[in-house]
């Protein structure tokens, strides 16, 4: 226990937000010793069911009826935890029903110290969790808004968000547990999100915080909303690879999944293989698919770079046709005597791991290179089938009214990525299709995103009962399992009738429904 006794550090990562909203600066050297007992506020305005009389209208939503002589309501705020990995993030979101604009009020994550393992180790996770997530918690009560009059008294959340699946097991457990208690404490409705949901949703978070998307370009490109629904979603993590066709907030269909390791495994254990052994103990983390970018691209990358690493291919016949490498080894390009709408990377990995073993003494340049074509490969073969599906004739149909693409998850921070899919798609006549990518701060594990999820959830009348449990495997698609709103535990509130900031206890089944 020695060993991961010593590994349970941590790295604070703070997201200032303070020049975009004029906020308090977030403070990243804060300590995590808590001097004194965390007490959370008294909430009344939840405490007891008000007189129908006095309801105002529902918060408002695109697919809710809006009542045009309410009063002026003020902002919905919600709390956020996200535990699904290694990563325990909080963060404290508030959303204007008026303009539909958001704050970013709170947004912090700390990641426990996996480097020893060199991989996510479990109960180094766990131990994290436990031991990170109070005194972010403590942290962000502190900013928690004010709605007392005069702002004299500090608020409570009007609901609580909390990653509920898919992912880890216990990691989720320690977020959720903890979720409920302060839902129960504060006597607000939870709402359990879907962490892949939540992943292709960070853009919508992103034009709603008013903030610039470092990546909106093709036709439609440019604009302050959105994206709006339907869109397509590559989700590319390092537990998942899917082609989402997310068709509302909560219709979300698998166009193509990976069918053994997710890219995002794939990346970090090629890097453990081609990386010199010193590049690889710098790490400041366990990311390693990220080091592999930059050791791959030392200057950052350039447009000559990315044009001399990847050539795109006008047809799919050009695309089966070996592409050289310099040396002695090729790597390949998986599926590529089939059509089917699936990924798989299995085959570039082991390729991979077997030329590493064959010369352990590879030269630095040599090295560089295998990391430019295992990229290049992995990247080739994503863009692959989203071409593939665009062309079929079943998908390209239900995909008629699709222009947009959301590229989501840990590696869409890959700048190589983006070039690659980009040049693809223009060359095989696909060049009409918008990309839109989040800040790479907000493409990794995050609890702003969670937050915002919640906020779209609960605006459209959902919440979670108290007694749910954690989900490791959910898929979003309910044709291949059950999909986002078939997991169970699901409460529907009237939001027609009741409003979402004057309503009584929440998670009792003689208030609410359960949306079965």
């Amino acid at each position: 226990m020695g060993g991961r006794a010593q590994a349970r550090q941590h790295q604070v990562v703070c997201f200032d937000l303070a020049p975009i909203f004029d906020l308090p600066p977030t403070n990243p050297t804060t300590s995590h010793s808590i001097q004194e007992p965390m007490r959370l506020p008294r909430c009344h305005h939840l405490a007891r069911r008000r007189p129908l009389a006095r309801q105002v209208s529902p918060v408002s939503h695109p697919n809710l009826p809006r009542r045009t002589s309410s009063p002026t309501r003020r902002p919905l705020t919600t709390l956020a935890i996200e535990t699904s990995c290694d990563d325990t993030a909080v963060a404290i979101l508030t959303r204007d029903p008026e303009d539909g604009r958001s704050r970013l009020v709170f947004n912090e994550r700390i990641s426990s110290d996996h480097r020893q393992f060199r991989g996510i180790e479990p109960l180094v996770a766990v131990q994290g969790h436990t031991s990170a997530l109070a005194p972010l918690l403590r942290r962000a009560v502190e900013r928690m808004p004010s709605h007392g009059d005069g702002g004299r008294a500090r608020g409570c959340p009007d609901f609580v968000s909390v990653t509920r699946g898919p992912g880890i097991m216990p990691n989720l457990s320690v977020g959720l547990s903890t979720a409920k208690g302060l839902a129960v404490a504060w006597n607000v409705p939870l709402v359990g999100v879907h962490h892949m949901q939540a992943h292709a949703l960070t853009p919508r978070l992103v034009r709603s915080l008013g903030m610039r998307m470092p990546v909106d370009e093709g036709e439609g490109a440019g604009t302050a909303s959105g994206p709006e629904f339907p869109f397509m979603t590559l989700l590319v993590s390092g537990g998942h690879t899917q082609l989402v066709h997310s068709r509302s907030l909560t219709d979300h269909r698998i166009i193509a999944t990976t069918a053994d390791v997710a890219i995002g495994n794939l990346l970090d254990h090629a890097a453990r293989d081609i990386l010199p052994t010193d590049v690889l103990e710098s790490a400041e983390d366990v990311m390693y698919g990220r080091v592999l970018e930059a050791f791959a691209f030392p200057d950052g990358g350039t447009p000559e770079e990315y044009a001399a690493a990847f050539q795109p291919s006008a047809t799919r016949a050009d695309e089966l046709v070996d592409h050289p490498t310099g040396y002695d080894w090729i790597l390949p390009l998986p599926l590529r005597h089939t059509r089917r709408l699936e990924y798989s990377f299995t085959a570039i990995g082991t390729t991979v791991q077997r030329i590493a073993k064959a010369n352990p003494s590879m030269s630095v340049p040599e090295r560089r290179a295998l990391a430019r074509h295992t990229m290049a490969s992995a990247f080739r073969h994503l863009a692959s089938r989203i071409c593939l599906a665009l062309e079929d004739d079943k998908v390209k149909w239900a995909l008629r009214d699709t222009s947009t693409l959301v590229i989501a998850g840990g590696v869409a921070c890959n700048r190589f990525l983006l070039h690659t899919l980009r040049s693809t798609l223009e060359a095989r006549a696909h060049g009409h299709i918008r990309f839109v990518v989040p800040p790479p701060e907000l493409c990794t594990d995050n609890a702003a995103m969670i937050a915002w999820t919640g906020m779209e959830m609960f605006e459209g009348g959902h919440h979670t009962d108290l007694s749910v449990l954690a989900i490791n495997k959910w898929p979003m698609d309910p044709d291949k399992g059950p999909g986002i709103m078939g997991a169970p535990g699901w409460l529907k509130r009237d939001v027609g009738v009741r409003d979402a900031l004057d309503c009584g206890p929440y998670g009792n089944a003689e208030d609410d429904k359960f949306h079965r």
